[in-house]
């Protein structure tokens, strides 16, 4: 029993490691994004941030999930994609990407209003979370609300400074909404 209980231990004890070190690195990659001067320094860093938050499972079960739905998205089976997102979201609720993940698709389904609470849960668990400040920015903008999405292109742009398009994006709703920018 006592075997059992210190192997058990061990495990847990790997897997949290595990956990931290993975939230440790992203939030290592965060801090260089927010350091990158261009995109030709921002672009690698982007794209390591993404397979860490992609590959942030815990088992191969939610592995081969995560799998199965980039794939039904890549190939616009979008409701099979957002229901395997969703069971991905049920087995491990603090799964980020996996919320991100059906934002996304919300979003393209236009469900505006689903895709918004998938994307504040994302912003809960992952604050500088670009992707999901990106996908705020556009449901605040589909939902007619440019002063919130000039929000949230900011926060983007305070994270991921080097980001053209959301630096665009903040500049043309500050013209439309009739704000200086001396």
């Amino acid at each position: 029993m006592k075997r059992s209980l210190t192997i058990f231990s061990g495990c847990l004890w790997l897997m949290v490691a595990s956990i931290l070190n993975a939230s440790s690195t992203t939030q290592t990659l965060l801090d260089q994004l927010e350091r990158a001067q261009s995109m030709d320094e921002a672009g690698p860093i982007v794209d390591k941030l993404w397979r860490e938050w992609t590959s942030a499972h815990k088992n191969s079960d939610e592995e081969s999930l995560m799998s199965e739905g980039l794939v039904a998205m890549s190939e616009g089976n979008l409701g099979r994609a957002e229901n395997i997102f969703t069971k991905l979201i049920e087995v491990n609720p603090n799964f980020t990407e996996a919320w991100n993940k059906r934002a996304t698709l919300r979003f393209m389904l236009w469900d505006f209003e689903g895709s918004l609470k998938d994307v504040e849960k994302v912003l809960t668990l992952e604050p500088r979370h670009f992707g999901a400040l990106s996908g705020l920015g556009m449901i605040h903008l589909r939902l007619g609300d440019p002063e919130r999405a000039l929000k949230a292109y900011e926060d983007l742009v305070n994270i991921f400074p080097s980001n053209a398009d959301a630096v665009q994006k903040i500049i043309t709703l500050k013209n439309y909404l009739g704000i200086n920018t001396l």
